[in-house]
């Protein structure tokens, strides 16, 4: 059995990885990059000379198992990085170990300069290019001419995941801003419960209920064609409209005037091929009416208490068009001369003690469970008319205990949301 061989009598004190001061200089030198620009993910490593033979970096990685790279140098510049990979590739047989080249001679030029202040996404599809030509996954970082550190492809994807992930949880913080908050329903003369769930961290529905004034509230429950990041867009586009009419003086009140200027405005931002559905609801509560606008959306639930005590429900169907393809002033504009209630395009009924108002978006009806079977309308019209004896304190848990024993582990294929309004509060009448 021969004795060991110590190799680092042959590379010279030069050409030896250690660490020395000049270490935590440039990890110091790394906290000054943004979290989104690569200087902030290179790791410094001290580089090794490329005179080195493949045999020795062997043993120096098996010595520094948490070293997957070394960064090479010739005439103290940086001209590349040998992998553990290719090293062990290099000199897997005793052959290849006893006619091992120089790290230099085995390096492949490709000639990628990563600089230190580049936003690490604007390489990402450079590096992804390269990674699936060469294989290559290791990558040498200068801030000028200034060596930093090597970077990795999978540190290149874990970053981005990150910085998407808190994008994405700020865009939800966003949008969920927008929406309406039951904490601040409690002020309203009548009951309201606002209940929703994202398929995704973005979504597609939104839903308010805002009071115009000291009698007049106005609520609604739109969808977006569309999902994740692109429809969430149109929803906080869409809300926004809501948001700058509040500061808007002496515009009209009334929900026809109020729908035609959202559609029109969302004809100007919608692009082509996308529309918003929405069912709306305008509440008076002096000349106790309330009126109910349709626009391509999911059925609107009317459950009211019958003759004989039990609960019954109606439907009001969509009679306008969907939002964003600039039609539904002309249709209300229309209905003016119609005298007949059941031809106007949408429904005006005295506000009664005891009538519900439910609205939903078709993810509710299309959750699926963990057979398969989607939830459908008959299950919801079901479930409206079990709602209407729940308290109004506990609709809110009623409609999540239902989604979550219906959908198990299945995942949402849409967002769901369920607004309840009760026309009972003493405040009302």
């Amino acid at each position: 059995m021969s004795d060991e061989i110590d190799l680092t009598e042959f590379l010279g004190k030069d050409e030896i990885s250690e660490s020395h001061d000049d270490e935590n200089e440039n990890t110091n030198f790394l906290k000054e990059f943004s979290p989104k620009q690569i200087g902030s993910i290179s790791k410094y490593i001290e580089p090794i000379s490329g005179f080195i033979s493949m045999d020795a970096v062997s043993h120096m990685f098996k010595e520094n198992t948490a070293i997957d790279a070394y960064p090479v140098e010739e005439n103290d510049h940086v001209i590349g990085i040998i992998d553990r990979r290719t090293v062990e590739t290099e000199t897997n047989t005793a052959i290849k170990r006893f006619f091992s080249k120089t790290v230099a001679e085995t390096l492949v030029n490709t000639n990628v300069v990563l600089q230190a202040k580049e936003y690490i996404e604007l390489n990402l599809e450079k590096l992804t290019e390269l990674n699936k030509k060469t294989g290559m996954e290791y990558y040498p970082v200068f801030d000028n001419r200034t060596f930093v550190g090597i970077v990795s492809f999978h540190d290149f994807l874990e970053r981005i995941a990150e910085i998407r992930n808190q994008d994405l949880e700020k865009a939800a913080a966003i949008q969920k801003s927008f929406l309406a908050n039951n904490e601040n329903l409690k002020s309203f003369r009548f009951s309201i419960t606002c209940w929703n769930r994202m398929a995704n961290q973005l979504g597609g529905d939104f839903f308010h209920a805002f009071q115009m004034n000291d009698r007049e509230t106005f609520a609604f429950s739109c969808d977006v064609s569309g999902k994740n990041v692109a429809a969430s867009l149109l929803t906080i586009a869409a809300a926004s409209f809501f948001e700058a009419r509040k500061s808007i003086k002496d515009l009209p009140s009334d929900p026809q005037s109020i729908i035609g200027d959202f559609d029109e405005y969302l004809s100007n931002v919608v692009p082509v091929g996308n529309f918003i559905t929405g069912a709306f609801v305008y509440i008076d509560t002096k000349r106790k009416i309330f009126q109910i606008f349709n626009c391509g959306h999911t059925n609107v639930y009317l459950v009211y208490s019958g003759e004989d005590q039990r609960p019954k429900i109606g439907a009001v169907i969509p009679k306008l068009p969907p939002l964003g393809l600039g039609d539904i002033k002309k249709e209300l504009k229309k209905s003016k001369d119609v005298t007949n209630p059941k031809e106007k395009p949408y429904l005006t009924m005295s506000a009664k003690r005891g009538i519900h108002i439910e609205l939903y978006s078709d993810g509710f009806t299309d959750m699926m469970n963990d057979e398969g079977f989607r939830y459908e309308d008959e299950n919801a019209k079901k479930f409206f008319l079990n709602l209407y004896r729940t308290p109004a304190s506990e609709v809110y848990d009623k409609i999540e205990s239902t989604v979550n024993s219906f959908t198990g582990k299945a995942l949402l294929p849409d967002d769901i949301t369920v607004i309840d309004i009760r026309l009972d509060s003493p405040l009302f009448f």
